[in-house]
């Protein structure tokens, strides 16, 4: 009878023993999943320690102290270095909270209703989600494809993932074999007029600033060694385009190295306003127009056989400047002039210009309402295309290549509200770039060719000789 006591105090004993254990486990874990939950939102955490730490060091003050030297330090530090306030705090912030919230949590999901996600063998394969980098305007999200899946299958799912993390658009970039990047757009940096930028004090033509690009930074184009097409229908924003060009390289048209010779077929209702700045201007009649191109084609011939062998890529100076052909409306001299000859004249002279012109500083920049293959036959001899508003997707295909409007460049998509939006494309890039152009008013046109015209002499030099010798052997 004894034993059997002993035995039953033994037994509850470590029934006891157990079951304190168990309960001081369930505690801990308890704790430190309301840990984790706090360090998961720092908001909450912040309030919980505004009760705690008080109420256990009968501290009020002093934590009221801590708190107004918290939020006026982070004021202070907004207001005086903004950047430095974004990068290291709230961008950090931000970029923590939504991979948490809005990848992490619904990646999975995302990628099964998307169709991104394939079976295995012990169940549904899932691309892999390396990292997420959160901008001001968007989040980019880097992507390990799964083995047999291409560019083009997440091309096809944009509209899906866009809706999928509650973003306004989606469109994919490659990175390196089986690597790439989604560029999740949240916010719209273009939806604003962009005002006009000041005139530099000097000329970049490698990097001309015109606009804004859809990820906050500035957006630049080329001049020198290149040709520049644009397309849009009316009122889409071309001439913001040409007027930021020959705004932003003003000082060099001041001093000479760059010649703008310009050719209006709406008889100067487009450029007369900017008529100082321009050596040529032809606008009175398509065959004065014509002459001027051939004119520039004799230029580039002369210049290309003195310079063979001594340079591929001639730099432009006062004595042997940068021509700038300026066509606004490209098909009125390739596809709706009247006079065949003339026509065939144009296309003759663009043609050549649009072949071997780059080298030897003989630059290109037209614009058409019209891109279609019979109206602008040469215009994948343009390295750089900017696509404005189009009237269908096979446009925005025909300006930028194709394909492109599969890849998120939506040019039929953009509203009349928003002239100057439009998408880019240039040779080192594969995707299609979103951009605005600035706006420039009518008077900062005529102030900007007031200040910054072009030299007295209508041609100069080299350019006169050219001409001449052409007309001798004709």
């Amino acid at each position: 009878m004894r034993v059997d006591l002993v035995t039953r105090n033994d037994t509850a004993l470590e029934w006891f023993v157990g079951a304190g254990l168990w309960l001081l486990g369930a505690l801990v874990r308890g704790f430190g999943r309301l840990l984790w939950w706090l360090m998961c939102r720092p908001l909450w955490a912040f309030g919980v320690l505004l009760l705690v730490v008080p109420t256990v060091t009968g501290t009020w003050l002093q934590v009221l102290y801590v708190v107004n030297g918290v939020a006026a330090f982070l004021v202070a530090w907004e207001l005086t270095l903004p950047d430095s306030y974004s990068r290291f705090f709230a961008q950090p912030l931000r970029r923590w909270r939504r991979v948490r919230r809005v990848y992490r949590r619904n990646w999975e999901t995302a990628m099964v209703m998307s169709g991104m996600a394939k079976p295995g063998v012990e169940g549904t394969i899932v691309p892999q989600l390396l990292g997420v980098d959160c901008g001001r305007w968007a989040d980019y999200v880097e992507v390990g494809m799964l083995m047999g899946q291409s560019l083009t299958d997440y091309e096809r799912a944009c509209p899906a993932l866009a809706t999928s993390f509650g973003a306004l658009d989606c469109r994919v970039r490659a990175d390196r074999p089986g690597i790439l990047w989604l560029d999740l757009r949240h916010g719209d940096p273009l939806a604003k007029t962009i005002p006009a930028r000041p005139i530099p004090d000097e000329a970049d033509l490698g990097s001309v600033p015109v606009g804004v690009r859809d990820d906050g930074k500035p957006w630049v184009l080329q001049l020198l060694g290149t040709h520049l097409f644009i397309a849009g229908v009316t009122g889409s924003g071309k001439g913001s385009i040409l007027w930021s060009l020959l705004r932003g390289i003003a000082p060099a048209i001041q001093d000479g190295t760059v010649r703008v010779w310009a050719l209006d077929p709406k008889g100067g209702m487009e450029l007369a306003f900017g008529r100082p700045m321009f050596t040529r201007f032809a606008a009175e009649s398509s065959e004065a127009m014509v002459r001027l191109l051939e004119d520039a084609v004799a230029v580039m011939d002369d210049r290309a056989q003195r310079m063979a062998g001594i340079t591929r890529l001639h730099v432009p100076t006062a004595d042997e400047p940068m021509i700038l052909l300026v066509v606004d409306e490209l098909a009125s001299l390739t596809a709706y002039e009247p006079d065949r000859k003339l026509r065939d004249r144009a296309t003759a002279a663009l043609s050549a210009l649009l072949t071997k012109g780059r080298a030897v500083a003989v630059v290109v920049v037209a614009a058409a309402q019209d891109p279609r293959k019979e109206v602008v036959t040469f215009r994948s001899l343009f390295p750089t295309k900017v696509a404005l508003r189009l009237d269908t997707p096979s446009q925005v295909d025909m300006v930028l290549g194709e394909g492109m409007h599969a890849m998120g460049a939506a040019c039929d998509r953009i509203p009349t509200s928003l002239p100057g939006v439009g998408y880019v494309t240039v040779d080192d890039l594969r995707e299609p770039q979103r951009v605005r152009a600035c706006w420039v008013t009518d008077e900062q046109i005529v102030s900007a060719s007031r200040s910054h015209s072009a030299p007295v002499e209508q041609l100069i030099g080299v350019c006169e000789l050219a001409i001449e010798v052409r007309d001798e052997a004709a």
